[in-house]
């Protein structure tokens, strides 16, 4: 019996950009089960060259030997490889999108008021699925003018759900009180929902002074959510204090 030795990355963050790149190409295509992705990325970051299919599996080649392998091998190694099919649970992304340089990957440097503009984006998304919210979230983060020079692959818009979507899920796991809100039912007006949302976080940081808007709107997106999250618990507190007296 013939073994195969095989080391591959166990999580989203130990990809390299060209890795990276690649898992996010494969879900571009929109044409592969998840099984046949985890497939084409473990034969490439395994180096195992495929040279035929044979019976039921394939003739290969792995470090200059040739080799069979089963289905029953491949699907034996694919959980390993199950992580593919979440979020990441830290946000990665591509470094550079025409030549343009990501921020911080959970977003810490960016201001409030550009978090703000990309969560509204991400969730135009979500509800049209109009990859021009993306495009408009991928020129924030990476610092770019929208015009014809800054253009994305379909992998990049790919990552760029990726990343702002792990993200969102990594800032609502650090700051538990403030993100803790109740879903929007079906009849919930989206546009005046967000509005509503900007309007209640801007008038909690600024305690209703105008003059402080700007200010606050420029601050680092951590230091805004970390003292967001700060008043949210002090309320929850409140509230449970009072239901106890």
């Amino acid at each position: 019996m013939q073994t195969l030795n095989l080391t591959l990355p166990t999580c989203w963050q130990e990809l390299t950009p060209a890795q990276l790149r690649y898992v996010f190409y494969l879900l571009s295509l929109d044409k592969f089960t998840a099984d046949e992705i985890k497939t084409y990325v473990l034969f490439r970051w395994a180096h195992i060259e495929v040279i035929s299919p044979e019976g039921d599996g394939f003739f290969v080649r792995h470090e200059g030997k040739p080799l069979h392998l089963t289905a029953l091998q491949i699907a034996e190694v694919l959980p390993f490889l199950s992580w593919l099919d979440h979020l990441p649970t830290y946000p990665v992304r591509l470094p550079q999108i025409c030549g343009h340089s990501a921020c911080a990957a959970d977003l810490q440097g960016l201001s409030f008021e550009d978090y703000i503009s990309c969560d509204n984006f991400y969730t135009g998304f979500l509800v049209t699925g109009d990859n021009s919210h993306l495009y408009d979230i991928a020129a924030i983060l990476y610092g770019a003018e929208p015009d014809k020079k800054f253009r994305l692959s379909p992998e990049e818009y790919i990552s760029i759900f990726y990343w702002f979507g792990s993200a969102k899920e990594h800032l609502a796991r650090r700051f538990t009180h403030f993100f803790h809100t109740a879903p929007l039912n079906q009849e919930t007006d989206l546009g005046k929902h967000l509005q509503e949302l900007v309007d209640t976080q801007i008038r909690a940081l600024t305690k209703g002074d105008i003059t402080k808007e700007e200010t606050v709107l420029k601050m680092d997106v951590w230091r805004a959510l970390t003292e967001l999250d700060a008043q949210a618990a002090d309320a929850e507190e409140l509230k449970r204090q009072m239901h106890q007296s």
